[in-house]
């Protein structure tokens, strides 16, 4: 074997190395982001776990105080004179839909305000702004949804499908169509209208309604 077919192998074995060298980094890195992504997602997973708690409690605690579902309460603004809110009208069931935030003048807006109001909710401005979930949509309470819930519910949308099958398994049945929490692919023009998920699928986005 002459010099040059020597120095032939010698460079191909030594690429060989090399790219076994770079897909081992490249699997490693993409492992790393891949965790990273994970862990991130689970962290919005908890800390939609801990709103969703955290409001339906306040939401509780203003009708045991008051004797009036926030947002409906018909004497509100004489509850609350200097809390820029608007009175409901006291009918027991809130007006409109939960995402109406654009309208400014539902019940289901007035509800963050009364909220407020009563200092149970110290965290968003305006007195009317819907708090943000951790998916880039918003919460929001409302009279029934999906045509399945006929009382008082509370909605978040836009949650992306492991992370609501996530939320769904930890607070229910970790079912889409059946239990205290149900959910619809969430619609182009928002609120609660649409054909129940018969499953979550990781490739969709939804909006929950959990039943209070």
């Amino acid at each position: 074997m002459n010099k040059f077919a020597r120095h032939t192998r010698s460079q191909r074995g030594f690429t060989l190395v090399e790219l076994s060298i770079v897909l081992v980094i490249i699997g490693l890195i993409i492992g790393a982001v891949l965790t990273g992504q994970q862990i991130m997602q689970n962290g919005r997973v908890t800390r939609a776990l801990n709103d969703i708690q955290a409001y339906e409690a306040q939401f509780q605690t203003y009708q045991q105080n008051n004797g009036s579902l926030p947002g409906d309460d018909a004497t509100a603004s004489t509850r609350f004179p200097s809390g820029g809110v608007t009175s409901g009208n006291g009918d027991g069931a809130l007006q409109g839909n939960f995402d109406d935030a654009s309208s400014g003048t539902t019940e289901t807006v007035e509800v963050w305000a009364d909220l407020r109001a009563a200092g149970l909710v110290k965290n968003q401005a305006p007195v009317t702004g819907q708090p943000p979930n951790p998916f880039s949509g918003i919460y929001g309470f409302q009279n029934g949804a999906f045509g399945v819930f006929t009382t008082t519910v509370l909605c978040m949308n836009n949650v992306p499908g492991s992370a609501a099958q996530a939320i769904d398994t930890r607070l229910d049945d970790g079912n889409a169509n059946g239990g205290s929490i149900q959910a619809i692919v969430t619609p182009a023009g928002g609120g609660t209208t649409g054909t129940i998920a018969t499953s979550y699928a990781a490739t969709s986005n939804y909006t929950m309604c959990i039943r209070m």
